[in-house]
């Protein structure tokens, strides 16, 4: 099992669900963008794109996973803007089964409320002090953690446009569709960074995919927010997590139901 992280996300905060899941027996990895977290690099921070993540940080990540373990089995949990690489990224070819949460299209239109205005400020705000800084600061009205400015302007821009690219402009969405194993999205009743629309949306680009949904509903577990982080939060009801591993063990048996 690779966790591919979201956005500007070190993959500590997924230490407390992927040693749950290491208890319950599975093999688990889990990794850092570069210009995130332990793989930050000043040298080469702002330079690295969403390219590098996709096409050299996952598949390094699931080859050293394969090398490791051996396993006849390799599942991505896939969080955020990971579904989003993810279908871009030459690992889609190299595994068994995805599970996406919250995995979800920037587009403006497909969030409401208070989470669209937080796209739009986000859009804006992070274009312009990337242009004169060089970099997006860290703040409460920002990102917590720094991450390449190169990568958040090519965030931005699949966003504003409404089409995944490349960083020259190159058209990727057809790759979404060379993905043909079991594929479960999962959304959160509670969340506005991922509302059900953006997350549909990102999940119709797996055409070719055997795909389940799942919706995790907080009234479901007592009422407490889950939101777009609250799954991996070390007070996460145990509920939750027992439904999301059975989710994973489903797909393990979809994925030897495909296999000749």
């Amino acid at each position: 099992m690779v966790f591919i992280p979201a956005l500007a996300a070190p993959q500590e905060y997924c230490r407390f669900f992927a040693a749950f899941l290491a208890r319950q027996g599975w093999g688990v990895l889990t990794f850092d963008y570069r210009s995130v977290g332990a793989s930050k690099d000043s040298a080469s921070d702002e330079a690295a794109t969403l390219d590098d993540w996709a096409r050299l940080d996952i598949p390094a990540a699931v080859n050293e996973a394969r090398r490791r373990s051996g396993t006849r089995f390799l599942a991505v949990f896939a969080h955020s803007i990971g579904g989003q690489l993810l279908g871009q990224s030459p690992a889609r070819g190299e595994i068994d089964a995805a599970l996406l949460v919250a995995a979800q299209r920037g587009i403006p239109k497909l969030f409401k409320g208070r989470g669209r205005l937080r796209v739009y400020y986000a859009y804006a705000a992070f274009t312009l002090l990337i242009r004169s800084l060089g970099y997006l600061p860290v703040s409460k009205l920002t990102l917590p953690e720094r991450c390449s400015g190169q990568a958040l302007l090519q965030w931005i821009r699949w966003g504003r446009t409404g089409v995944f690219t490349d960083a020259q402009g190159v058209n990727v969405e057809p790759c979404y569709a060379e993905y043909r194993g079991p594929l479960t999205a999962v959304s959160v009743a509670d969340d506005d960074y991922a509302p059900a629309p953006a997350v549909e949306a990102l999940t119709a680009l797996y055409a070719n995919s055997p795909t389940r949904r799942e919706v995790i509903e907080p009234q479901k577990y007592g009422g407490k927010a889950v939101g777009h982080f609250g799954l991996f939060h070390p007070r996460a009801p145990r509920a939750l997590w027992t439904d999301v591993e059975s989710w994973l063990r489903r797909l393990e048996e979809d994925a030897r139901s495909l296999k000749p």
